[in-house]
């Protein structure tokens, strides 16, 4: 096409170029600017318990965690904050830049991504900090490449409004999680996950969250571990809108065509039922391979994902799985299973 030649011409060109030290000043520079922009949308997120002493007085205590604007309406905004903000909670206050306080209310939790969404009503906002607070925009996680620079905002020091500046060190592209994949980066830049910690590209957008690395992390466990935004975009969704994120608690993986080939099932592989999940009490075992869910065959983890994503709480499915006999065949066995919530 026309546009090939500009494009080869434009690729040689940025593999010669020789960066300078005040290109990545400018680039640090313009990185500032967008962190310092969305830290404006960064809230304390105060999760108050009501206890009572040796004496039996009363006693409030309070949590402080991150919070980040990521939707506003009319009528309320919506704030993204570790899930240990809102689980033991009487009450919940947020804090805006400007040391305003307000009440907040649970919207709605997910235990697997560890995050939730409160809401506070605008109606409890002045006219003008509202017109002033914006959200931060949602990014692609898909396009986080190795090498690129990002910041992490909220409490990354462990103290909220704090900030950091890092690179893109490692990326997992098929993580397995409960029933999910996610995108996982790995980065040295500094992150406190319990206490909420948000990255953000070069572009000002949100590509992400901390969370408390494992031991058996891919990429080490001294490493900062980020779920990408881009494979929890459907379920910020169903937070966003109060609604439960539906729950089999299946961890698996595809079954590839080298698989296949050696006398395996189409679908996934079963590489754990987690405890008292859905699939775990009706009776679906690691090494099962999974199907069918109703009358919807599964071939692979992008068709799993979006037949659970469209699945309700409370809803009884009829789950198929085929199971070896220990011969090397496989017979099928239909489960009924009640979906529950994350």
């Amino acid at each position: 096409t026309e546009t090939e030649p500009v494009e080869e011409m434009v690729q040689t060109a940025l593999e010669h170029y020789r960066y300078t030290v005040d290109d990545l000043s400018s680039l640090l520079n313009s990185l500032q600017a967008r962190a310092q922009t969305a830290d404006k949308s960064v809230v304390v997120v105060h999760s108050v318990q009501q206890n009572t002493d040796w004496f039996d007085n009363p006693v409030e205590t309070t949590g402080l965690y991150a919070g980040v604007i990521i939707a506003k309406t009319s009528q309320e905004l919506l704030v993204l904050t570790p899930e240990a903000a809102v689980e033991q909670a009487d009450s919940i206050k947020v804090t805006f830049e400007n040391g305003k306080d307000v009440n907040g209310h649970m919207k709605q939790k997910d235990t697997t991504s560890g995050m939730a969404i409160v809401s506070v009503s605008a109606g409890d906002i002045s006219t003008s900090l509202l017109k002033d607070l914006e959200p931060v925009p949602l990014g692609n996680s898909y396009q986080v490449r190795q090498g690129d620079m990002i910041a992490s905002i909220g409490s990354p020091a462990g103290v909220v409004h704090s900030l950091d500046y890092g690179f893109v060190s490692y990326v997992v592209r098929s993580n397995p999680m409960v029933d999910q994949h996610c995108r996982m980066l790995y980065s040295h830049i500094l992150t406190d996950a319990d206490r909420g910690t948000f990255l953000m590209n070069t572009d000002g957008e949100l590509i992400g969250w901390a969370v408390s690395a494992s031991d058996s992390s891919a990429a080490g466990s001294n490493m900062a571990e980020i779920f990408g935004i881009s494979d929890y975009k459907g379920i910020l969704e169903l937070l966003s809108n109060g609604i439960p994120v539906p729950y089999l608690g299946i961890e698996g993986q595809e079954v590839t065509t080298e698989m296949e080939k050696n006398g395996m099932p189409s679908g996934i592989y079963m590489i754990a039922a987690a405890a008292e999940s859905p699939a775990y009490n009706a009776g679906l075992q690691p090494g099962d391979i999974l199907s069918g869910i109703n009358d919807i065959k599964i071939e692979g983890m992008k068709n799993f994902q979006a037949q659970v994503e469209k699945l309700h709480v409370g809803d009884r499915i009829t789950v198929t799985v085929q199971r070896n006999n220990g011969k090397d065949e496989y017979k099928e066995i239909e489960f009924e299973v009640t979906v529950g919530a994350r």
